[in-house]
């Protein structure tokens, strides 16, 4: 992921810049055709990781108002722009489940019920089955036969591509299952490829069983991926700590792109040796690579913090999904992002920081 780390950082500093005509939709493609390698290479590794039971689950009580909220925020526009209603029935129940992979399982259903249906609507609900919500998700689309019912699931299948126009992996279905079997959440399939009757239509039902949870005292609190206004990081002095030369430079010139004062060394050492001798102000903000040449990232965090006598905020920006690396960066409040880097995340954790 490094090479593709290192081209999505120029990509994002080349589409930032005053670029008009051809120049500028050359950089959107390049930038587009980024994202879904990026795609189709975190999909895969979610698949691995699945696999090899190295999936750690954070199980808690979630409202699913929220997270409803959240999804037809997301899916709204998209649905709008095939002309279709997509609809969520309010609900008050809370669940017990992890929130990110709930809610990974809800998008590519949703994404994949939009897809799919070429007119009509979208609904999602949910039912409370005793110690069991079932979380629905139906469309009015083509349906899909009974004897495709287990197939749908499997990897890099599409039933019908001719169907649908837009290109898809074949992942989405094969990522629901998986998930749903490491969360302990069933999930059944009813679908009509024919209507019964006049009224009726053809369609598909996703249902997931999710056990219930009381309520419990929560603040809302704001997505983490809201960025505040642009100012804040154009002021920001940033340090990156990388040991590829290409990711350091690509951070480098995208950073200075955005206004930010920026330090950009392989190690601690290189950093606190270039703050001394610039003798200007301390860092906003710690970027630094997980996997260095010596050491790690969260190392050289600690080292630069114990150097300039300060807690500086620190972001590991990282491949590595083990339930090792996340336990390690939580217990020391490091923020985590994923390789390849999204600009917006990056600049949100920026922002924060300067808060």
């Amino acid at each position: 992921l490094q090479p593709l780390n290192a081209a999505r950082l120029y990509a994002t500093a080349l589409v930032d810049r005053d670029l008009g005509g051809e120049e500028l939709t050359i950089a959107q493609r390049i930038d587009a055709s980024l994202t879904s390698v990026e795609e189709i290479f975190k999909t895969l590794v979610d698949i691995l990781r699945m696999d090899a039971g190295r999936l750690e689950p954070e199980i808690a009580p979630l409202p699913l108002r929220e997270l409803f909220e959240a999804l037809k925020v997301e899916f709204d526009p998209v649905a709008r722009g095939k002309g279709l209603s997509l609809d969520f029935v309010p609900s008050s129940l809370w669940v017990r489940s992890d929130r990110k992979l709930l809610r990974r399982i809800l998008q590519n259903l949703i994404a994949n019920a939009i897809k799919y249906t070429p007119e009509g609507r979208v609904l999602v609900g949910v039912r409370h089955a005793g110690p069991a919500a079932r979380i629905e998700v139906i469309d009015t689309g083509p349906g899909i036969p009974e004897e495709a019912h287990e197939t749908i699931f499997q990897e890099f299948l599409r039933l019908d591509p001719r169907a649908n126009p837009e290109r898809g992996l074949g992942l989405g279905l094969s990522i629901v299952r998986r998930i749903a079997r490491i969360l302990e959440h069933p999930i059944e399939i009813t679908s009509r490829t024919e209507p019964v009757g006049p009224g009726t239509r053809t369609g598909s039902r996703f249902a997931l069983s999710v056990p219930v949870a009381a309520p419990v005292e929560t603040r809302r609190l704001p997505d983490g991926h809201q960025s505040s206004a642009p100012a804040a990081t154009g002021s920001a002095v940033v340090v990156c700590i990388d040991n590829e030369p290409e990711v350091l430079s690509g951070m480098k010139v995208m950073l200075e792109g955005w206004g930010c004062r920026v330090v950009a060394a392989a190690d601690a050492t290189a950093v606190a040796r270039e703050l001394r001798e610039a003798g200007g102000p301390l860092p906003d903000i710690i970027v630094a690579d997980y996997h260095l040449d010596e050491g790690t990232g969260v190392d050289a965090i600690l080292a630069l913090r114990d150097a300039l006598g300060i807690e500086i905020p620190g972001m590991i920006v990282t491949a590595d999904h083990s339930p090792e690396v996340q336990r390690r960066l939580r217990e020391l409040s490091l923020t985590l992002l994923r390789k390849p880097l999204k600009a917006a995340s990056l600049r949100a954790v920026i922002n924060q920081a300067m808060r």
